[in-house]
């Protein structure tokens, strides 16, 4: 009974000790599937809604502001490198309370903007960041609504973007 106990045992611990079947489709088979996938693929030329960064003008109770395609309201953070544009929040700790705006392949509507004002940089992690007057814009966590401003003025560096890509004020 021993012996049978002892294969039983080693016939159990084979088969958990076996690789799990694929349970993941590929990007492409999930494509072939149902349509477009969100999120890399081989197909870097391809644009999905999300990648293209919407801007339009938004009044907020620090004036005209420019805000994302939710209307969340953008910030400048006065320590950043405007000439090269150069991001300075990169770290988690910072992207977390303060999300930078990002447009896949640099590509950003831009509805009551100046054109010429709009650009991106690359972030240190390989993402193109959306910058205006070249000030690289951010979102703020503490903004809840549509034209909430927040984050403006805090610890004296962050402050909502005018559409002139100066910092906002009534």
């Amino acid at each position: 009974m021993t012996r049978f106990a002892l294969v039983v045992v080693l016939a159990v611990l084979g088969a958990c000790s076996a690789p799990p079947a694929q349970e993941t489709a590929t990007p492409k088979e999930l494509e072939a599937a149902s349509g477009p996938v969100a999120g890399p693929t081989a197909d870097k030329t391809r644009v999905l809604p999300g990648d293209i960064a919407a801007l339009r003008v938004v009044d907020s109770a620090v004036g005209e502001v420019v805000a994302d395609r939710e209307q969340n309201t953008l910030y400048l953070n006065t320590g950043d490198g405007t000439s090269p544009p150069r991001p300075t929040c990169v770290e988690p700790e910072c992207t977390l309370v303060w999300p930078p705006l990002l447009a896949a392949g640099g590509r950003v509507e831009a509805a009551g903007v100046d054109r010429a004002l709009v650009g991106t940089v690359r972030r240190p992690d390989g993402l193109e960041q959306v910058t205006i007057a070249g000030h690289p814009v951010h979102r703020h966590v503490d903004d809840e609504q549509a034209g909430d401003t927040t984050g403006h003025g805090t610890d004296g560096r962050w402050y909502a973007i005018a559409p002139n890509g100066a910092k906002a004020s009534k």
